[in-house]
């Protein structure tokens, strides 16, 4: 897997250190021990949590105990979809919208309402906190309105904001980028079906990224809650949904309706599960990991391109999804989305560095399979051939150039394929042998042992085996070539044996052989072998090709 930018690696060390700095933030929690105004009492057990329901509006109480006057401002933090208004000893500290009885009368407050308190205002002692709340706009589905409300040091709480905020923002924005950049490349190199899905999925990414720092960036009212929660939701089903796809395009695996069918619905269900919304989408991203590990395995089994690093990056990402615990935007989905997305990004870099790199040996290997096929000598001696054939034997000297121009064609065409079918060579061989046995006024001739069917392999590699069978030996008698198929397991064996023959002359300089090897490497890679061995009565080529799914 190809390295990781040094960009990429801070902003995945910020995003691993964003939970462990809000776990380590000190605050002190006022959720517990509240009492109706005017009580004399708290109600055992009593909290916001419990307390606070949709359509209400609330009096409470409680006493806030401090031993010392802390040494810095503090901030009195209320996360709740309410309207809100703060006493602090019988004084007014602060409000937030307008509570009120009706929902026509109510101001809708903010959701995170933050109220900076003085040092004078938090002496030593018993205080008494006093918290009116109106939760008319709140839909009756919601089960608990309240979120959170404690008192924090300012300082921390502004570092606290900005971890919350930076690392998020700065991902959604490299993702945004990442997607134009793909979108870029589909439409200029890449027309593949996989590219345009990752860049869709980049852009889903850095979306929900958005909408989940939406609130501590920019903050709303409180009714604004409940639609973004919507957006939200939409956002991680189409990631979970995208994700899958994604390695079923890149790995090019069988189309299955009914195995998709029940993917989607299974995701589907997952949001419609009667939990919170962060459960649903924590429920539906996990769907999602879980289908791209499967996929992953299925194409780890069939032993295809990039699928063991695939597998290793959608198991850790599984992993470290299931080690974040129940937070998803803030941990969750942050965390894996910076651990997924950028190794895959590399990993489509680097195929489009190397499909560049191939496509131009490509076609080198085209000119010089073309130039080989334009050899002086060759087409000199063919031409004495005619000459001496049409005044022998016209018909003979016809089928000749027949079979010559034949040969031509199919090497001009052939020429602009990465491979082709082994029928398809084999036809070229033929051709071949014809044009020798015409010019050795002998039989040369290719027997086949096995099943050519669905093997492919780069043009002319048995043609130029056989080119320099001939340009070596001299067959005064004729020759007869064997061609054996074999398969065994996960690759395809062709053994070509070569007869041999009265050694002539020949000034080579290794070219066939080098083209051999290099056209085998252009199109299977190191999955491909060539071995050339003496055998008893002649030479034996061994071409290992991986077998094609």
């Amino acid at each position: 897997m190809p390295a990781m930018p040094s960009f990429l690696r801070c902003l995945l060390l910020c995003c691993l250190a964003l939970p462990c700095f809000a776990m380590g933030t000190q605050r002190l929690s006022l959720d517990d021990g509240w009492r109706a105004c005017g009580a004399a009492t708290a109600t055992p057990g009593a909290s916001l949590h419990q307390l606070l329901q949709p359509g209400q509006l609330l009096c409470l109480e409680r006493e806030l105990s401090l031993a010392a006057t802390p040494p810095r401002p503090q901030v009195l933090v209320l996360s709740a979809l309410a309207a809100s208004a703060l006493w602090l000893d019988g004084v007014l500290i602060g409000s937030n919208g307008r509570p009120a009885r009706q929902p026509g009368e109510e101001t809708a407050g903010d959701i995170d309402f933050a109220l900076p308190l003085a040092s004078q205002q938090l002496t030593p002692g018993t205080h008494q906190l006093r918290l009116l709340l109106s939760t008319q706009h709140v839909p009756a589905r919601l089960a608990s309105p309240f979120h959170a409300l404690y008192l924090l040091d300012r300082q921390d709480y502004r570092t606290a904001l900005a971890w919350h905020r930076l690392p998020p923002l700065l991902l959604a924005g490299a993702l945004g980028a990442a997607a134009l950049l793909f979108l870029a490349l589909t439409g200029l190199y890449q027309r593949q079906r996989h590219w345009a899905i990752f860049a869709t999925l980049c852009l889903v990414a850095a979306l929900l990224l958005v909408a989940e720092t939406w609130r501590s960036f920019a903050g709303y009212a409180y009714p604004l809650h409940l639609p973004r929660l919507y957006l939200v939701s939409v956002l991680t089903w189409l990631f979970s949904t995208l994700l899958p796809v994604y390695f079923h395009a890149a790995y090019r695996l069988p189309h299955r309706p009914l195995a998709a069918a029940v993917l989607f619905a299974l995701i589907a269900l997952a949001g419609a599960l009667p939990a919170h919304f962060d459960s649903r989408c924590w429920w539906m991203f996990c769907a999602g990991l879980a289908a791209s590990l499967a996929l992953n395995l299925l194409a780890l089994r069939r032993r295809l391109p990039g699928s063991r690093s695939g597998t290793l990056i959608a198991l850790a990402s599984c992993i470290l999804f299931l080690l974040t615990g129940s937070q998803f935007a803030e941990g969750g989905f942050a965390l894996v989305v910076c651990f997924l997305l950028p190794p895959l990004c590399a990993q489509l870099l680097a195929q489009l560095l190397g499909e560049r790199s191939k496509a131009a040996r490509a076609r080198q290997l085209e000119n010089q399979l073309l130039r080989k096929s334009m050899q002086p000598h060759f087409l000199m001696n063919s031409l004495s051939l005619i000459s001496e054939l049409n005044a022998q034997s016209p018909q003979a000297a016809d089928a000749f150039i027949e079979a010559l121009g034949a040969e031509l064609r199919m090497l001009n065409e052939y020429a602009q394929q990465a491979s082709i079918a082994l029928t398809q060579e084999l036809a070229l061989c033929h051709n071949y042998l014809r044009i020798m046995s015409t010019r050795l006024q002998q039989p040369c001739h290719l027997q086949l042992d096995g099943d050519a069917a669905g093997i492919s392999v780069p043009p002319a590699i048995l043609l130029t085996a056989l080119e320099n069978a001939f340009s070596h030996n001299r067959y005064r008698h004729g020759a007869v070539f064997l061609l054996q198929l074999e398969k065994r397991g996960q690759t395809q064996r062709l053994t070509l044996s070569l007869p041999s023959g009265e050694l002539r002359q020949h000034a080579g300089s290794g070219v066939g052989e080098q083209y051999i090897r290099s056209s085998l490497h252009t199109v299977f890679g190191d999955s491909a072998r060539y071995d050339c061995a003496p055998q008893q009565q002649g030479w034996r080529l061994t071409f290992t090709l991986p077998v094609t799914p």
